[in-house]
């Protein structure tokens, strides 16, 4: 009986040893096909290589850059109840992804209050060989005219947007970076009627003027509740932060909100 014990031990130690080479195997494939992978993903520019318009932008330090908690801070964001990531601000995110927004207020230099942004226009917005799909571009528009009307009203989320009429007027080559800019054109009451431009900047490349790619006449309403939720996220206010380097930041008052747990929600 021992014998027959010590043979059958024996198989299976023989196949555990080839079962778990078979494992290490696979997962030094698996694994060198993820270094292969992440060094063919293409990325979002980095600063310096930068079209001239967003390094200026950068530089210019009497623009407030706009701060939310929920787009850069993602354990933040999962832990606070969001389910998934930002659709155009995540740091990963391969199709367009909004860079950074800039607002200038009532102290600024030029008097006009428009918000621009840097956008980027990875492969995942891809159609047409080469070319963004049309909704990418429009859900940027989406975007903008929602935050636009947040930044210039009391709090972050403090509506939504309800109407985007967008006008495609050139199409967007993958791995573009571009610049929106917009403003709101009337208060009626809760009512932000918004609009903007998106283009190449102008001035580099050659343009002596900025070549279009789309117009947005936009609609938004303020002081609209969307979550469903009742706490310190709900009410987030606007604040004015100056770093060491002397940008100016409006962010909200959710980087001062400690972590909460699921079970908290």
């Amino acid at each position: 009986m021992s014998s027959s014990i010590s043979a059958r031990d024996a198989s299976i130690l023989s196949f555990g040893a080839a079962l778990g080479a078979a494992s290490m195997y696979l997962a030094i494939r698996i694994s060198n096909s993820n270094r292969r992978s992440n060094r063919k993903r293409p990325a979002a520019p980095e600063t310096r290589s930068l079209p001239p318009f967003a390094r200026e932008l950068e530089r210019n330090v009497a623009l407030h850059q706009i701060r939310l908690r929920e787009w850069e801070d993602m354990e933040w964001r999962q832990k606070s109840g969001w389910r998934g990531k930002d659709f155009c601000h995540n740091p990963e995110g391969r199709a367009v992804r909004v860079l950074s927004y800039y607002y200038a207020d009532d102290n600024c230099p030029n008097g006009k209050k428009d918000m621009t942004g840097v956008v980027w226009f990875g492969p995942d917005a891809e159609s047409h060989r080469g070319l963004c799909h049309g909704g990418a571009m429009s859900a940027l528009m989406d975007d903008f005219c929602g935050h636009v009307a947040f930044v210039t009203s009391d709090s972050p989320w403090s509506g939504a947007t309800v109407q985007v009429n967008v006008s495609l007027k050139k199409p967007v080559k993958v791995g573009s970076v571009l610049r929106i800019v917009g403003r709101v054109s009337k208060r009626e009451g809760r009512k932000v009627h918004v609009e903007a431009v998106l283009d190449d900047g102008g001035g580099w490349e050659g343009n002596a003027e900025p070549v279009v790619y789309a117009v947005l006449e936009g609609l938004s309403i303020d002081g609209v509740k969307m979550s469903e939720h009742d706490d310190e996220i709900a009410t987030r206010t606007w604040e004015m932060h100056t770093c060491r380097e002397g940008r100016r930041h409006r962010r909200d008052s959710g980087w001062n909100i400690k972590r909460v747990s699921n079970s908290q929600m």
